[in-house]
């Protein structure tokens, strides 16, 4: 793509809301000179038609390939504007905001020459960025081979029913030639679902009989790799033989979750007391028991009461079909009083016909198996009665199952013990995204009747659906602002695979160990903490890059003045709460400037660091509330960069607190304003940093280390998720971790500032001269050195029995 740079900045009047409280002349007049700016303007009102006109007028006009629109909020205007330009030069990532109305007019009491002067700064930062940025080529999405559906699921017959119906060809890999060995099995994941058998037989027939479903009988799943568009799957063979290789366009999941009995514990025998399994296959087999059927909805004594009513339904439909063919039976059910019936008005007359009963109990007392008996507490008269039984039918005790869970992990599935497979994407818009995570059916996914599953395999399909009738007209393109890996600086050491939440991130086929990683576009949303972790810089949020936010925060830092602090928002945290605050009129201190982040995990180290070299004296970040991110773990994950910034500040001899991570939401502005005038006041309480020229050297020294490999990959190693309590190595906790990390972090540091001095001269230095520079103590910099000449970062030579170092040609 052309990648000349041509700039232009819009000046919104926003109908009054902007000018006159803003000198948007003065504004106009202070940016022309920059040379970075080829076009200045000032618009009534840049979002309606007129004045989307006239900018795109003045974008063929001038030739503008990047667009600076300084106007109103950029989380509500910035789609719009993406999709006014679609289809020019002009893509996304090549428009930026600055919110000139709520963070600058609508709630500082300055004169508009001094709302000017404000306003100039943010809009040098976007700039800056912008004139950095190296737009991406457009990326197509094709597809090559059909559709495979795989797991063996029950839901396969749905989704290959709607794929099937929209004429595209999908594969089918089960475990066994005939569907009807399926259905007298299916008991074992559905009980309780007979009434449905019928209408299930002839989805299976239709997607049998169809010529563009190949059903293949395969072994286990082995691998899956590949990207959205091209995956290359293998399995075994079910005898000796060469592994099963298929080349397929996109993957659905249709797995269905374990159903087990629930042990001794609650008296199971395997032969009066069963479970739901346990008496449909008893059905089948021997046909309908005679006798007392009791069925004690016991969810909640097994602590998942979320099951409660699947179970309870699960248990009526086979207690239907057990009194419609056998009428000497007596049932009841015992439920937790804590739950409701669930059955309609028509169900409930039907089980008075039948004489069902539903008999509550205090859930507060668990009842007892007895022998012919169960024991209960009315929760009405707190009187204990007894149920007599032939056969004691429990709920089941429901999990993904061992099979369904490697399965999972295969395809990149986050598998959490003791948690079903719900795919919870990230919280972000549809635009940012190309697909789901994993188009996944299924009870594996969260425990549901076979209704239910089917429905799940036809929404996958689907959605499947819509993606290739896109590529097939040549539609379907990647997100932009996605991670993609630079194979050649990567090294497979696999730590953004484990801090990707999204899943887009697998290894590239290969041998042996080290394998480079690769980024499926249609999958990844942009989090872009995975890239801020990467030891070698090798993966990049494309169009939204760590150089641009570096460029931009040179840019603030340059301009700031000795009270003003920077601050980057979260587009769903800090900047959402800054925008209502301008929204409602609130008025706060206009020393706080704030740059615009997708998440608050995107911040590299590098950008941190940078800030404090080019000039600033405080840096706060501001995210979602914890547990809120909008991209799982943002800011947990910046948690830890900022802690390793409050230490690499300490050795500089600075004050920990210039660097403060805080969240608010986005709902709240009056607390948005609490947090930055508090830290207003504390850097102004601090004072400016003095930059003397070792302070600086010092500075240069922290921005290195950020960029340290080394350190870069321990920092990576800790970014656990909330619940993770392992930390690398032989660490015992986080107290014990920090120590170790404090040292390294301390001797990389020293090591960067070493390295960077050799690099200042084309000569070489002696050690009291390097100790001397660097005010450190000659013990230090002399290990610092001898692990560098170790390392083959530097040279020593000895002239007159004297080492000398210089940087290695």
């Amino acid at each position: 793509m052309d990648n000349n740079k041509k700039i232009g900045v819009f000046l919104c009047q926003c109908d009054g809301r902007i000018d006159p409280w803003i000198d948007l002349k003065g504004l106009k007049a202070s940016l022309e000179p920059n040379p970075l700016i080829s076009e200045v303007e000032i618009l009534p009102l840049a979002c309606t038609t007129p004045g989307l006109s006239a900018l795109k007028t003045s974008v063929a006009n001038g030739g503008l390939n990047r667009l600076v629109i300084a106007g109103c909020e950029s989380r509500v205007l910035l789609k719009k504007f993406n999709q006014e330009f679609s289809g020019t030069e002009v893509l996304e990532g090549q428009i930026d905001m600055v919110n000139l109305k709520d963070h600058v007019a609508a709630v500082h009491q300055l004169s508009p020459q001094e709302m000017a002067a404000k306003g100039a700064k943010l809009i040098q930062a976007s700039v800056a960025g912008l004139a950095v940025l190296e737009p991406t080529v457009p990326e197509k999405v094709e597809f090559v081979g059909p559709v495979m559906i795989l797991g063996g699921g029950i839901s396969t017959y749905a989704a290959a029913q709607e794929l099937l119906r929209k004429n595209i060809a999908c594969i089918l890999a089960v475990q066994t030639d005939e569907y009807e060995d399926e259905i007298r099995m299916l008991h074992e994941h559905y009980p309780g679902e007979r009434h449905y058998y019928d209408r299930l037989q002839k989805i299976m027939q239709e997607v049998d009989e169809s010529p563009l479903v190949r059903r293949i009988t395969i072994g286990e799943l082995k691998s899956v790799r590949g990207r959205t568009g091209h995956y290359t799957v293998t399995f075994s063979t079910l005898e000796e033989g060469p592994a099963k290789v298929f080349e397929v366009g996109t993957l659905i999941a249709c797995l269905d979750g374990q159903m087990l009995n629930q042990g001794s514990d609650f008296g199971h025998d395997g032969k009066t007391v069963i479970c739901h399994t346990e008496i449909e296959e008893m059905i089948w087999t021997h046909g309908v028991p005679s006798g007392k059927i009791v069925f004690w909805i016991n969810d909640y004594e097994s602590k998942t009461p979320e099951f409660a009513y699947l179970s309870a339904r699960t248990a009526w439909s086979i207690a239907q079909y057990m009194v419609t063919h056998r009428k000497d039976l007596e049932v009841n059910f015992l439920y937790n009083h804590l739950m409701d019936i669930p059955l309609s008005a028509e169900e409930r007359q039907l089980a008075r016909k039948h004489k069902i009963k539903w008999v509550p109990y205090d859930g507060a007392i668990r009842p007892t198996v007895q022998a012919g008996y169960l024991t209960y507490c009315d929760p009405r008269d707190h009187t204990e009665y007894e149920i007599p039984w032939d056969k004691l039918i429990l709920s089941p005790r429901r999990s993904v199952g061992l099979e369904a869970t490697r399965v999972a992990r295969i395809l990149g599935l986050e598998c959490e013990e003791g948690h079903f497979l719900e795919v919870k994407g990230e919280k972000v818009r549809p635009e940012q995204v190309g697909r789901d995570e994993m188009f996944l059916a299924g009870s594996a996914r969260h425990p549901c009747d076979l209704h239910e599953a089917l429905r799940q395999g036809r929404r996958a399909a689907a959605k499947t659906s819509e993606l290739v009738d896109l590529a097939r007209t040549g539609n379907l393109y990647a997100p932009r602002m996605v991670c993609t890996v630079n194979q050649s600086k990567c090294t497979g050491c696999g730590l953004c695979k484990e801090i990707c939440h999204c899943g887009g991130i697998e290894p590239v086929e290969g041998l042996g160990g080290g394998i480079p990683r690769a980024v499926d576009p249609m999958v990844c949303t942009g989090g872009g903490t995975c890239a801020a972790a990467c030891p070698h810089h090798a993966l990049v949020l494309q169009n939204n890059t760590d150089q641009q936010r570096e460029a931009q925060v040179a840019a603030l830092a340059g301009a700031l003045t000795e009270g003003e602090i920077m601050a980057y928002g979260c587009v769903w945290g800090g900047l959402a709460a800054a925008d209502h605050a301008g929204l409602k009129g609130m008025t706060y201190d206009p020393r706080i400037y704030l740059l615009r982040v997708g998440c608050i995990g995107q911040l590299d180290p590098s950008v941190m660091a940078r800030a404090f070299v080019e000039g600033a004296n405080g840096l706060i970040l501001i995210g979602c509330p914890p547990g809120d991110c909008h991209h799982s773990f943002g800011l947990d994950h910046t948690w830890s960069r900022v802690n390793l910034l409050k230490k690499l500040l300490e050795f500089c001899g600075l004050d920990r607190r210039r660097i403060a991570l805080a969240h608010v939401d986005l709902n709240k502005p009056q607390e948005y304003i609490v947090l930055a005038e508090s830290f207003i006041k504390l850097i102004n309480e601090l004072g400016p940093i003095e930059r003397t020229p070792h302070m600086l050297e010092m500075l240069r020294g922290l921005y290195s280390v950020v960029n340290n490999s080394r350190v870069r990959w321990v920092l990576g190693a800790t970014l656990r998720r909330p619940w993770e309590e392992v930390y690398p190595g032989n660490q015992r906790n986080a107290l014990a971790f920090d120590k170790d990390f404090l040292g390294i972090a301390r001797e990389e540091w020293l090591k960067a500032r070493i390295a960077n001095l050799l690099n200042s001269e084309s000569r070489f230095f002696e050690l009291k001269e390097l100790s001397q520079n660097l005010k450190a103590k000659k013990d230090d910099v002399m290990a610092g050195l001898q692990e560098m000449v170790k390392e083959g970062f530097i040279s020593r030579v000895h002239k007159e029995g004297v080492a000398q170092y210089s940087v290695r040609n």
